[in-house]
């Protein structure tokens, strides 16, 4: 009787198991909003601007296939007006980015549909290429056991915790190869923080999980050198080191 028991158990456990690796991660996702204001009353005008900002993301996953993107129904722009007390003018616009994260975990590849100062690329990468050091922690997320790992090789340091209760091998904007869904992430120190707030495990229209197909096909290594000389032309008009930077003239 103990053996038959034993054996029950451990189908029941591999049923649940089976049942978890389909369904619909919510998250919360906040960066850090980097900026500076050159000119008179720039102490005043920076207490008043937002120091973070969260944008809401959902991650659709299945056993063969992951789409990462902006929840829809919460997308929204931010817009600053603001006038200061020496009668300069401030304003600053913030659009979500319409961002795309397709992760194609039966061959190994990535698709990322990325909106850049409003340009469209399309880049695909290997997945195989993102190795992990899982350090030992542990700690719990929406009442899921979570293992921590530290991404290596890398000029980012991305800390990821995942879980293996469920276990399919992806996680929030491409961040993926570990042996459970990553629950949680901190990019550079807390610049981007991405934390689950809701777990729906089950079955979700199909029609949902599609391939980005917009925007300008360029390598990874091609998108990162768009965005560095973007970066170097607007430090050489504003100045400065590449943050936002807000001059006030009167």
């Amino acid at each position: 009787m103990q053996k038959i028991f034993i054996t029950l158990m451990a189908v029941a456990t591999a049923g649940i198991a089976a049942a978890q690796t389909t369904g619909k991660i919510t998250y919360d996702e906040k960066v850090k909003l980097e900026i500076k204001i050159e000119g008179n009353g720039e102490d005043d005008m920076l207490s008043s601007l937002p120091k973070e900002r969260t944008l809401q993301k959902e991650l659709y996953f299945t056993p063969d296939a992951s789409l990462y993107q902006s929840d829809k129904t919460k997308q929204k722009s931010q817009n600053i007006d603001q006038a200061t007390e020496e009668g300069g003018h401030v304003m600053i616009k913030m659009n979500e980015p319409d961002d795309k994260v397709y992760c194609d975990l039966k061959n190994n590849k990535k698709i990322e549909q990325r909106d850049f100062m409003s340009r469209m690329f399309l880049i695909e990468s290997d997945l195989k290429k993102m190795e992990w050091k899982i350090t030992g922690n542990q700690k719990m997320i929406l009442n899921y056991p979570c293992q921590e790992a530290v991404l290596k090789d890398t000029g980012k340091k991305v800390t990821a915790w995942f879980t293996s209760a469920i276990p399919v091998s992806t996680g929030p904007n491409g961040y993926a190869n570990l042996p459970g869904l990553i629950l949680a992430a901190d990019v550079d120190s807390g610049r981007v923080t991405i934390t689950a707030s809701n777990a729906g495990l089950k079955d979700f229209d199909s029609k949902i999980m599609v391939k980005p197909t917009e925007g300008k096909k360029v390598t990874k290594e091609q998108f990162e050198k768009i965005k560095e000389e973007k970066r170097k032309e607007m430090q050489e008009e504003f100045g400065g080191n590449g943050n936002v930077i807000i001059k006030i003239r009167n």
